[in-house]
């Protein structure tokens, strides 16, 4: 070990662990900014979207609007666009993440795939993180390995007797003619919606009631593309709004399951979970406090219990402001990235070079305040 405190030759700035639009976003300003850093993925670039069910597709529209200040929703930065590159609206996770990994290949990031995080330490200023391919050290960590990669457990008694939203390849792949879909937000909809268009009875268990439930906000309210596929399909749809399932069991070949309300259903074929994801921050949970499930961050998204630990993506979260978009989180890069340059002593014209379009592209969002309130109309 040398004087700084770190070993070997994997010491950087900054390390950021998670290959996907966080972790690719908010490396390509640093490297703009000229600060050593390193990605770190436990699988590929995209990864998550590889995962997604092929049939399913973005609820945030792709439109190239970059000359007119108002970039596509699903962007990463404000110079690159989705819709330009994939020449569609609503990308499928596989034609997304082709799209992140030619982001990567354009501003050549420093990406490391196939290296899997199993232990982070903050000893004497400096993170030790523990990988399958050796140590890591940083100054600074950004965290960035996202949520679908795990899957929400403890909703009802039974669940891995369920199938997963996250493990569905394909909707053609569920078997027999009749489906019970467990949980009704995006997810749940989406299946619905997907099962029912290939000719399935589809049973939906809705916890709320999220069709009647019309929030400005998209982070607390169905999307307008969910709500219009929805449209020609509920009138087939067994739908049981404001009815939790609290067990399911496998009886006599069967799968049994019972509702909060006492009543049982039966079906042939393994009910799909749709209630969710949980998150990565599990993985790091010591370095972070934590309010009603989401972690305690500075105005500059820095962990209030761990100096120079920073978070990016679908888990910020400010008072009722959630940043579970892409067009959402991407807001913070430049708020996270400027933080770390300056404290990296990048001179103060680099850095204002670096954000200007930024700031001029609504990448930028340091005023909360304007997240408050309801649309008038």
């Amino acid at each position: 070990m040398n004087n700084n405190g770190y070993s070997g030759n994997k010491h950087y700035d900054v390390i950021v662990v998670g290959a996907g639009p966080a972790g690719l976003g908010v490396s390509i300003l640093l490297q703009k900014l000229g600060i050593d850093y390193i990605i770190l993925e436990k699988k590929s670039i995209g990864a998550s979207f590889r995962k997604w069910p092929k049939e399913t597709r973005f609820i945030s529209p792709s439109f190239t609007g970059n000359f007119f200040m108002m970039p596509d929703l699903n962007a990463i930065s404000p110079e690159t666009s989705p819709a330009f590159e994939l020449l569609t609206e609503h990308p499928t996770g596989n034609e997304y993440a082709d799209h992140l990994e030619s982001v990567s290949k354009h501003f050549q990031l420093k990406v490391e795939t196939n290296v899997s995080v199993k232990n982070i330490e903050n000893i004497g200023g400096y993170f030790n993180l523990d990988t399958n391919n050796g140590m890591y050290t940083s100054t600074s960590v950004i965290w960035a390995a996202g949520e679908y990669q795990y899957p929400k457990t403890g909703s009802f008694e039974g669940e891995h007797l369920c199938n997963h939203y996250s493990e569905v390849d394909s909707f053609s792949d569920v078997l027999g003619k009749e489906s019970v879909v467990i949980g009704a937000y995006e997810s749940g909809f989406d299946a619905a919606v997907n099962l029912m268009n290939l000719g399935k009875k589809v049973t939906l268990f809705d916890d709320f009631h999220y069709l009647e439930w019309v929030k400005s906000d998209s982070s607390y309210s169905l999307s307008p593309y969910t709500r219009d596929r929805i449209k020609d399909v509920i009138d087939g749809i067994d739908y049981h709004m404001e009815t939790r399932v609290e067990k399911v069991e496998f009886i006599n070949a069967k799968y049994k399951i019972t509702t909060d309300d006492g009543r049982t259903f039966t079906s042939d074929d393994e009910p799909i979970n749709c209630t969710g994801f949980d998150t990565s921050l599990t993985l790091v949970k010591e370095l972070f406090d934590f309010e009603e499930g989401y972690p305690l961050l500075t105005g500059f998204d820095e962990s209030r219990k761990t100096e120079n630990l920073y978070l990016v993506g679908p888990q910020v979260k400010h008072g009722n402001a959630l940043f579970c978009f892409i067009y959402k989180y991407r807001q913070r890069f430049a708020i996270v990235a400027e933080r770390i340059a300056k404290s990296n002593k990048i001179s103060y014209d680099k850095i204002k070079e670096v954000l200007h379009d930024y700031k001029n592209n609504n990448f930028y969002m340091k005023d909360l305040s304007c997240c408050d309130g309801e649309c008038v109309c």
